[in-house]
């Protein structure tokens, strides 16, 4: 990972921080959050390229953060590859 640790990075995430990065020129938006009883954690991934919210590229919803981060993390969402294969490119930046 570039612009930053790889294993911060996962903490991060675990806990449903918001986090951006880019990959391949394209930059994203990846965020998680509980709903109002704690009961459900929620993951979004978006695209950030200067247009219109079109919607989520990837979402789950699950009873831990923790698990939304590994269903994220070995999702085929990068031209068939997961995040852990692909995080070598990955800049992780700020907005």
């Amino acid at each position: 990972m570039i612009g930053g640790k790889y294993t911060e990075f996962i903490d991060l995430l675990s806990y449903g921080e918001e986090l951006v990065f880019v990959f391949r020129e394209n930059k994203y938006f990846l965020q998680g959050w509980w709903n109002d009883d704690n009961t459900q954690a929620t993951m979004v991934l978006a695209a950030i390229d200067g247009k219109d919210f079109d919607g989520y590229l990837w979402e789950t919803h699950q009873d831990r953060m923790s698990k939304c981060a590994d269903l994220f993390l070995s999702a085929p969402l990068w031209h068939g590859k997961d995040f852990t294969q692909i995080q070598e490119e990955v800049i992780w930046t700020d907005w």
